[in-house]
């Protein structure tokens, strides 16, 4: 099957998210802090290393992959079914697999990057929302994105970079306790204030979820 430039540039988000995969698994080996170590600029820890940033960049870049294929394809008229199979397999792969990794990365105190019950939800809701397509599909409905879904999508594209990079800059902001106060408490304060915003992401994922159900009931009638 040959692919047009919009369904390239989607599979070039699956495979940035396999290299996603790759490379921040480095980090679990066990010699990691020898080839990777944290990067410190002028004295000051950063909180994150290569592998950190490398994952980053990675994730970034099927962002944008994710905003230029469906602009393409819209503009030119290159919609195809494999597209739209293949672009939200792509996003959540993407989205899913980055919660994943950070959920289980854990700082010096306990810390930890995501709370692992909020990724559980994420992933939940998208489940859902699979269900829901695949019967409507099936009854010959699509489901059209609503304005909380992409708000969601937005606000996890630019929150799981900074995760990536250990909520760096926000662990410059805490600073008004002096240096010593502000080494030793600015990634606590960094956790909670990341996992706040993904809470809030996550508390549109689900109000979209559950509009989605409730607008379309009539799926689960039509299906007795």
């Amino acid at each position: 099957m040959k692919l047009n430039t919009p369904n390239k540039i989607t599979v070039t988000r699956l495979f940035l998210a396999l290299a996603l995969i790759v490379v921040f698994s480095l980090s679990y080996l066990p010699s990691a802090a020898t080839f990777a170590p944290e990067f410190v600029w002028g004295g000051f820890h950063t909180g994150f290393n290569w592998i950190r940033l490398v994952s980053c960049l990675l994730f970034i870049a099927g962002s944008v992959t994710d905003s230029v294929d469906g602009h393409i394809a819209r503009s030119r008229n290159l919609i195809t079914d494999f597209g739209k199979f293949m672009d939200p397999l792509a996003d959540k792969f993407l989205v899913d697999s980055a919660l994943i990794l950070l959920c289980t990365q854990k700082d010096f105190s306990g810390h930890y990057q995501v709370l692992p019950f909020l990724v559980v939800l994420f992933i939940g809701r998208d489940l859902a929302m699979d269900g829901l397509r695949i019967l409507a599909n099936a009854q010959g409905r699509v489901l059209a994105a609503n304005i909380w879904g992409k708000t969601k999508t937005a606000m996890q594209m630019i929150l799981i970079p900074f995760l990536f990079l250990n909520g760096f800059p926000f662990s410059l902001l805490n600073v008004s306790s002096g240096l010593d106060a502000w080494m030793a408490s600015r990634f606590a304060s960094t956790y909670i204030l990341t996992n706040v915003l993904t809470g809030i992401a996550l508390f549109f994922s689900l109000l979209s979820a559950f509009l989605y159900f409730r607008k379309n009931k009539d799926l689960f009638q039509g299906a007795k």
